[in-house]
């Protein structure tokens, strides 16, 4: 087994970097403990829980029950959390920025927040 893929942690921790494996976690209920950037600039998923290896197998070997709407939620707050790691800004500030451009390039003033 890959080196990237074992864990120094006790077995309730695990480490993903299946986006889609890492959204059924938090939709059941598994502890999203951080994301993390690796050396080779790949970002990984640490679950914390009680039953967080068995979630894992049953995602693997199917099939698994979900609320769909709580799945969809919880992808959307993990890309965001990826685009947090990989460029150090938050969605917000990102969004604010891209406003800011617009307003800019069609000659608008500023919507400064006082």
């Amino acid at each position: 087994m890959s080196k990237k893929y074992l864990s120094a942690a006790p077995h309730s921790t695990i480490i993903t970097n299946d986006l889609f494996l890492a959204a059924f976690l938090v939709s059941v209920g598994c502890t999203l403990d951080r994301i993390e950037k690796n050396e080779r600039r790949r970002v990984s998923f640490v679950f914390m829980g009680e039953r967080v290896r068995e979630l894992r197998e049953a995602y693997r070997t199917g099939p698994v029950h979900v609320d769909m709407c709580a799945f969809r939620e919880n992808l959307n707050r993990l890309r965001d959390g990826l685009g947090e790691t990989i460029t150090g800004h938050h969605p917000e500030e990102r969004s604010a920025a891209n406003e800011h451009a617009q307003r800019e390039s069609a000659g608008l003033p500023s919507l400064a927040h006082a």
